[in-house]
């Protein structure tokens, strides 16, 4: 599949397009590669790009993301689950089978489907924390590059967080493609300051593997109520 056969938008925002249909589904159906730097990740970003998320994993795609450790408490420990979970494959065997349809599980079981995603290596996740002169800071950033067989690639930035919240509020991002003479620098750029942070070779940004964060090092969300859920919305309701 190919980037260049998407006639996506060189702008988009959440008043006059959807992002998922116009956006990030049809680039992942279309990739072999996601690498994405985003201030908040919350597991219910993967029920809204379900479709194109099927197409990307078995297309062999593989996605990467470095993000804030600014957690909610389900959302970590499906991290921790699929990270264990590379290395014990007993583990990977419960979770392989709570995870039978990847598309119905990432709709209807979005943990289960995170954390096996995570433990087969379609996502990896990296937590990322200022330091040196930005110390004290957060990772804000919000940017992202696809990239297909043909080596081709899409970046975006903006102001969009990977989180169901985003599509309530009024974002937007600027895309960028590579075989356009004017946009090849900045897109190579974007591709090089994610792998700079990835390999943890920025000075002033220290990334962790999942497994070296500890407790007080995480700063975890709570849930959207300070009480359970009345039982008439849990059809409706999305934790995330």
């Amino acid at each position: 599949m190919s980037l260049r056969l998407l006639d996506l938008p060189l702008l988009l925002n959440t008043s006059d397009q959807d992002l998922f249909r116009d956006f990030f589904v049809p680039a992942l159906a279309h990739a072999f590669r996601y690498d994405r730097g985003v201030g908040y990740f919350a597991s219910g970003w993967l029920r809204l790009v379900a479709q194109g998320m099927v197409t990307f994993a078995a297309h062999g795609g593989r996605a990467r993301w470095v993000t804030s450790p600014i957690l909610n408490q389900q959302d970590w420990e499906a991290l921790l689950a699929g990270d264990e979970a590379r290395l014990d494959p007993e583990l990977r065997e419960i979770l392989y089978r709570n995870v039978q349809d990847l598309e119905r599980s990432l709709e209807d079981d979005t943990l289960s489907a995170l954390a096996w995603m995570i433990a087969d290596g379609v996502l990896s996740f990296k937590l990322a924390l200022p330091r040196g002169k930005l110390d004290d800071g957060d990772f804000h950033d919000k940017f992202g590059i696809f990239t297909d067989l043909a080596g081709d690639q899409v970046s975006f930035n903006g102001s969009y967080n990977d989180s169901i919240q985003g599509t309530r509020n009024y974002e937007s991002i600027k895309v960028f493609r590579s075989w356009e003479p004017i946009f090849a620098p900045l897109v190579k750029s974007e591709q090089e300051r994610f792998d700079r942070l990835w390999c943890n070779l920025d000075p002033n940004v220290r990334v962790f593997e999942v497994a070296e964060m500890t407790e007080s090092m995480l700063r975890l969300r709570a849930s959207e109520r300070p009480y359970p859920a009345p039982g008439w919305l849990k059809h409706t309701i999305c934790h995330c």
